[in-house]
């Protein structure tokens, strides 16, 4: 009967320590995860996704029909490449709020029409 009682009380102290251990890495983890969720990193573009280079003859054609290249960086889709580094819910949600996708459809009309143009 004493090993019994023995062997109950070894098994109340690995759940005990089990708990303890569980509780406090629970509460040292919201200081680590706040943290994750406030560091960002940027996302490469695929090497698949580089711009195609135009001949100087296929650049004039695309300026006589009205199409306009940009030379500088594109700031939106700078800031779309920045995210946190987490996939915690709360990072992700963070990423979505501070997205800005106004007007994102805007050159999406002109594209329409310098294709409806073909």
């Amino acid at each position: 009967m004493n090993k019994n009682i023995l062997i109950i009380i070894i098994i109340l102290i690995i759940v005990i320590v089990g708990v303890i251990a569980f509780l406090n890495r629970e509460s040292d983890g919201s200081e680590s995860e706040t943290q994750l969720l406030d560091q960002k990193e940027s996302l490469n573009v695929e090497q698949d996704l580089t711009p195609i280079e135009l001949s100087p003859e296929e650049q004039q054609a695309a300026i006589e029909q009205g199409i306009e290249f940009s030379t500088e960086e594109d700031n939106k889709a700078i800031n779309l490449q920045n995210v946190r580094t987490s996939d915690e819910l709360g990072a992700i949600e963070a990423d979505l709020n501070e997205t800005d996708l106004s007007g994102i459809d805007l050159e999406l009309e002109a594209i329409e029409a310098d294709l409806s143009g073909l």
